[in-house]
């Protein structure tokens, strides 16, 4: 029975979490990163982003994505998230959930960003 009482819990906490993960169209992506402080991470290679990336983002590669602890410390900053095709940004997002941050948007793709990105 007390097993049964602690699934509940956790469950009920789990619904109850103020954690917003979600993929975001670019159109979205472009409309959302417009509100509060956001941090745009580019989670490609090195190599990958020095060829080309969005403008005010940063290279963390996704199997290194723990590193964004020393660089965001407020978990509720936005986090948008993009790589090539959505495969490795989909894993950073899940390792910042993980994390505890609250806010994360996951472009996914470099290519369809870059295409939908407002121009001034």
């Amino acid at each position: 029975m007390l097993s049964k009482i602690r699934q509940l819990i956790l469950f009920t906490l789990l619904l109850a979490s103020p954690v917003q993960a979600e993929v975001v169209t670019p159109e979205q992506f472009w409309q959302l990163h417009q509100e509060g402080n956001p941090l745009i991470v580019d989670v490609r290679t090195n190599e990958e982003f020095i060829a080309g990336h969005l403008p005010k983002s940063i290279n963390i590669p996704f199997n290194e994505i723990d590193r964004l602890a020393t660089i965001a410390k407020d978990k509720t900053q936005p986090i948008f998230l993009y790589c090539r095709s959505g495969r490795r940004s989909a894993i950073a997002e899940e390792r910042l959930k993980q994390l505890g941050y609250q806010y994360i948007y996951n472009g996914e793709s470099y290519e369809a960003l870059h295409k939908a990105m407002p121009r001034p």
